[in-house]
């Protein structure tokens, strides 16, 4: 646990250095970060620990709050990760502290791709294509000279395919010119879970009805994530205690993701707690479009 903390505050540091603005909480990502974008991130000793549940609610809440999703680690089952190199994990990408750091802090970071045992490098197939042209190279005659295919040169120069770092370099050898690309980091698809129970798939279908796309959530501050024009977590909760003790989370956690937040409870009198709307969920039936939603959302604010 001890060394957990501190590849979290490792994370942390690096962060703020760079002038994020920092949230921190527990389950399918432990930090929120925001600077000109959003970051979700789950950090891991080993990424092999990493829950499924946890790395598709990560890709899911992402995805609907347009964030980048990352995990930083420092090893797996069987070795240490390597620095300058992005691994994958449940379709989610994998760094070391360092390269991390390297990836906020640096203007261009060229870094290898590790999947499934395999090394490979993004390269600018354009600027391939054009220089293997200008040097008079048909594909079969660069091929045979780096000893690669035909075939897998063509996979390449249409981007079907990425090449392994021995292969980039010996391209980038022969052709006298920068292949590489620098690292660009990706949107998550979509994703979605069911319900774990009848409150959250509820809740969730009358989100839906409303016309607010969403997905039921695990091991998040918040049990469901949606967006329209405007995005949503939504925290269930039975009573009025529940929401008092969670309100403060719930409210600091959607100002660093820059979304919209309600809770919506079975049985309180209560409205509204530190700003954020509360909902019951016999009144959601009442709301007919997400522009309603949001006119009572603002009502808090």
């Amino acid at each position: 646990m001890f060394a957990k903390s501190l590849l979290l505050n490792k994370v942390v540091n690096t962060l703020q250095k760079s002038e994020f603005e920092v949230f921190t909480t527990k389950g399918c990502f432990d930090i929120a970060a925001r600077r000109e974008h959003l970051l979700l991130i789950k950090t891991l000793l080993n990424v092999d620990g990493l829950n499924p549940e946890h790395a598709t609610s990560l890709r899911a809440i992402s995805y609907f709050l347009s964030a980048y999703p990352f995990v930083i680690s420092t090893r797996n089952n069987r070795e240490l990760l390597e620095d300058e190199t992005v691994y994958t994990r449940f379709d989610l990408p994998v760094l070391t502290p360092n390269s991390f750091e390297e990836m906020i802090t640096e203007d261009e970071m060229t870094i290898t791709h590790s999947a499934k045992g395999r090394h490979t490098k993004e390269v600018n197939t354009f600027a391939l294509k054009e220089r293997r042209k200008e040097l008079q190279y048909t594909l079969e005659q660069l091929a045979n000279e780096i000893g690669i295919s035909k075939k897998a040169l063509y996979e390449i120069e249409n981007r079907r395919v990425n090449p392994t770092e021995k292969t980039v370099k010996k391209l980038e050898s022969i052709l006298a010119v920068k292949l590489s690309m620098p690292y660009e980091m990706k949107h998550a698809e979509p994703a979605y879970l069911k319900p774990k129970d009848e409150f959250q798939k509820n809740v969730s279908k009358e989100l839906t009805r409303i016309g607010i796309d969403n997905t039921s959530v695990y091991s998040a501050p918040f049990e469901i994530i949606g967006k329209e024009k405007f995005s949503l977590i939504t925290a269930l909760s039975e009573n009025t205690e529940n929401i008092r003790r969670e309100s403060t989370l719930v409210k600091d956690l959607s100002r660093t993701l820059n979304s919209k937040a309600v809770f919506v409870a079975k049985k309180t009198r209560e409205k509204n707690i530190e700003g954020v709307r509360i909902v019951l969920e016999s009144e959601l039936v009442e709301i007919e479009s997400p522009k309603d939603l949001s006119d009572i959302l603002e009502e808090a604010e």
